[in-house]
């Protein structure tokens, strides 16, 4: 049990920590967005304006995955900083863009950007495009008068393409909400209590009792997610090479434990960072205790799953079994001959696991 805790707690306070300070593409990219707001103040004075920042324009693969959103709302920051701009809400920027049937995270055009940017009370537009060169990031950013479409200001920045995504990575989506694939690696952990009967028998050799005792089964594994939709999930793990179950005098003490588990998943929520699956499926076990005992079983889950980048995803689920069986051995050269009850599975189980998304 101690185990247990001791990975629930690491994994967990993984996923509640964060940057402690912005990343060298944060910094390039605010860097940028100050040589834009001199340019400015260079033309204006201290006059106050206020700035609608839109999506920079890419190409579909990089409009695919938020690049340009992401630039885009890291620059905006910069902005919101200044003393002499008021940003507009991204979601008054996003309801405008709906009405015209373009997407938050998308292409506009200038003549369509200058429109929106009135519409939205802006004096300024932030507007630019990225494009992806040979393992960077270029960006071209400009702002223009929302009433002349006058270039007030321009610049430009190179950055490395890792460096961006890790930055970057709470706007981005690199990995497709449909269609993705995961390949993931496990280690299922449960305490079992393992409550069955003190059983005694007779063979030549005298008196024999087996009393099971409580044990922990750690299995390691892997299996392959995929995700048909945005909201749903399908997952099928193998599992296996378990710890012993020991009895008193030791007879017969290495359980074999392996298990094959196929589940349907629902995204309830997604939050940042942050993803929540519920779902359910079945689990079949094999027990091999000199006999071997195999069943199948409904099995219910839930998922808290954090993605440091996104491509990787850190994740610790609860898995409950509806059945459990008791695994067997058969006493031949006792008098009679009997059939011994030694391990039981706990139905509750907590699995961290450690994701590769395609």
């Amino acid at each position: 049990m101690n185990l247990i805790n001791t990975v629930v707690a690491l994994l967990l306070l993984l996923m509640l920590s964060g940057n402690l300070c912005a990343g060298p593409a944060s910094a390039r990219l605010s860097a940028l967005a100050s040589e834009l707001i001199s340019g400015y103040e260079s033309k204006a004075g201290n006059a106050k304006s206020t700035v609608a920042v839109f999506p920079f324009n890419s190409e579909v693969k990089l409009e695919k995955q938020r690049i340009g959103f992401a630039v885009s709302e890291l620059m905006a920051h910069r902005f919101v900083a200044s003393g002499n701009f008021t940003v507009v809400e991204r979601g008054e920027i996003a309801r405008l863009l709906a009405e015209q049937r373009l997407q938050a995270s998308g292409a506009v055009d200038s003549a369509t950007a200058v429109k929106l940017g009135k519409l939205a009370g802006a004096g300024t537009l932030l507007l630019g495009n990225v494009l992806k060169v040979d393992g960077k990031y270029q960006v071209n950013a400009r702002l223009v008068n929302a009433e002349t479409a006058e270039v007030v200001a321009s610049g430009y920045a190179e950055l490395e393409v890792l460096a961006f995504e890790d930055d970057a990575r709470v706007y981005l989506n690199l990995v497709p909400e449909t269609q993705a694939l995961g390949l993931y690696f496990l280690t299922n952990l449960r305490s079992n209590a393992n409550d069955l009967p003190e059983q005694t028998y007779n063979t030549p050799f005298g008196t024999e009792t087996i009393s099971p005792k409580s044990f922990t089964l750690n299995m390691l594994g892997g299996g392959i997610r995929y995700s048909p939709s945005a909201k749903t999930l399908v997952d099928v793990a193998y599992m296996g090479n378990g710890s012993g179950a020991k009895n008193d005098n030791g007879l017969y003490g290495h359980l074999k434990v392996s298990s094959v588990r196929a589940l349907l998943g629902y995204k309830v929520r997604s939050s940042g960072r942050l993803r929540y699956f519920v779902g359910g499926g079945g689990t079949s076990y094999s027990l091999d205790w000199t006999a071997k005992t195999t069943y199948y079983t409904p099995t219910v889950f839930f998922r808290l799953e954090f993605l440091p980048q996104s491509r990787i995803g850190l994740s610790v689920s609860a898995f409950y079994d509806f059945i459990a069986k008791t695994a067997t051995q058969n006493i031949d050269w006792a008098t009679p001959p009997v059939v011994a009850r030694g391990a039981k599975l706990n139905k509750f189980s907590i699995e961290p696991t450690l994701s590769v998304y395609f």
